[in-house]
């Protein structure tokens, strides 16, 4: 093995995430190490020595990993982002269009703080991904004029406040219902199997943020 797979090698071991990502920032290491070395093979090295310089002059593994690292988690991060942009809308839509499934006539009219609980709930459901729109729209703008951690900050912190603001939603509604009358969740199969799908989701969320701060 020569020094420059070698030292992909390396890389490849310390760094964790998507696979995709992960190879598409070992093929920019590889192709800027071989474009070093050909430099210095120009220059009059043997191959040996011109894979030896280019590796010297990327940089240690550690450090270099380090940084990719960071990369990885930044691309991560704004794929949840997406993901809830996209979902968290969608499962209201679905709850809405489930609600006429279901006879809620016979639970009776709700008391009146029901009904702020739940407009509360949709209020911050609404909110989440609007947070999470802003947060890649600022990290955007940022990117423009510095890379590296600003940008990986502000999308980090707008998962954060994103996914807590779904989760808190999901909970007022689960809460402010189960304290009501629990029936009123399983009113019929569709509303059951789209508060089931809005759970499951906000896990996943907030897990796939939660194991991002755990390695960052």
């Amino acid at each position: 093995m020569n020094a420059i797979e070698a030292y992909i090698g390396e890389l490849d071991a310390r760094l964790r995430g998507p696979a995709s990502a992960k190879a598409d920032l070992l093929t920019e290491a590889r192709d800027g190490l071989t474009d070093a070395a050909d430099a210095y093979r120009a220059g009059g090295a043997d191959e040996a020595e011109a894979e030896r310089r280019a590796v010297a002059d990327f940089g240690p593994a550690d450090l270099i990993a380090r940084d990719y690292q960071a990369e990885l988690g930044l691309r991560r991060d704004i794929r949840v982002l997406w993901e809830l942009i996209l979902g968290v809308p969608l499962l209201i839509l679905g709850w809405d269009l489930t609600r006429g499934f279901g006879d809620w006539s016979r639970f009776g009219d709700a008391p009146s703080w029901y009904h702020r609980a739940i407009g509360t709930a949709d209020t911050l459901a609404a909110l989440s991904p609007a947070v999470a729109v802003a947060g890649l729209i600022a990290a955007r703008l940022l990117s423009r004029r510095a890379a590296g951690p600003p940008v990986a900050r502000t999308v980090s912190w707008s998962l954060a406040g994103a996914v807590g603001l779904n989760l808190l939603a999901v909970m007022t509604y689960g809460g402010a219902t189960g304290l009501l009358e629990p029936a009123r969740m399983l009113v019929s199969v569709p509303c059951a199997v789209m508060s089931g799908a809005w759970i499951l989701f906000s896990m996943r969320l907030a897990v796939a943020a939660r194991s991002r701060r755990a390695t960052a």
